[in-house]
């Protein structure tokens, strides 16, 4: 077998010809000014990449005990602060009062602790562990839940003219005067109601809205 010199030329394989000449002149290497200028022009591209981290701040933790906590501490301030101005508006009418009808300014006080000591309680005139700290300590806490109250359901706005507080805080004296002497049991009523005359009763009560009023606005300071 004869071997041929020639190269294979596949089926579609065309002769084109050689390629034409030019008159183009040779290629030149790029001179150093040439290249400065593509850098200048390529430079914000050549520039590495600037990353910005914006500082996202956590959200804010929330309390073991929830949103009710947050929202409870401030009616549990206002009753602290306003049931002791209501008690010691309410005990200053007491005295005062006492002194005139009942010839002794503990005789009120003293009376409130008859749902411990029964009628003893009713009689006694002069200060004592026994009725006196023991009345004031239940009139105290008596005021303290009215202001509670009062400041769930009428005093949670946070702006309030002082008309507004001072008729909310008489609609809620209203409300606990016709609980303790319709719906409450003898034995746990006020007491100094047997010290001293109806007309009385409603000072009595009048200074208790005022005390109660002015704790709540103090409260909200």
């Amino acid at each position: 077998m004869v071997e041929s010199t020639k190269p294979f030329l596949f089926p579609t394989a065309k002769n084109h010809g050689t390629l034409p000449k030019t008159d183009a002149p040779p290629a030149r290497e790029p001179s150093e000014s040439a290249l400065d200028h593509g850098v200048e022009e390529s430079f914000p591209a050549s520039d590495p990449v600037s990353v910005t981290l914006d500082k996202v701040s956590a959200p804010q933790a929330v309390s073991a005990h929830g949103p009710h906590r947050s929202s409870t501490r401030p009616v549990l301030r206002t009753a602290l602060i306003a049931g002791a101005g209501a008690s010691l508006f309410s005990t200053a009418a007491l005295m005062l009062l006492g002194r005139r009808h009942a010839g002794s300014p503990f005789a009120g006080t003293n009376a409130v602790s008859h749902w411990l000591w029964g009628t003893e309680a009713l009689t006694a005139d002069r200060p004592s562990l026994r009725h006196t700290a023991i009345g004031y300590a239940t009139h105290h806490l008596a005021a303290t839940f009215w202001a509670a109250l009062y400041a769930w359901v009428l005093g949670r706005r946070e702006a309030r003219t002082v008309p507004e507080e001072l008729a909310g805080a008489a609609a809620m004296t209203a409300v606990s005067y016709i609980v303790d002497y319709t719906v409450t049991p003898e034995r746990l009523r006020p007491g100094f109601e047997h010290r001293l005359p109806g007309g009385a009763l409603y000072v009595v009560y009048g200074a208790f809205a005022i005390g109660l009023a002015a704790g709540c606005r103090l409260a909200r300071r």
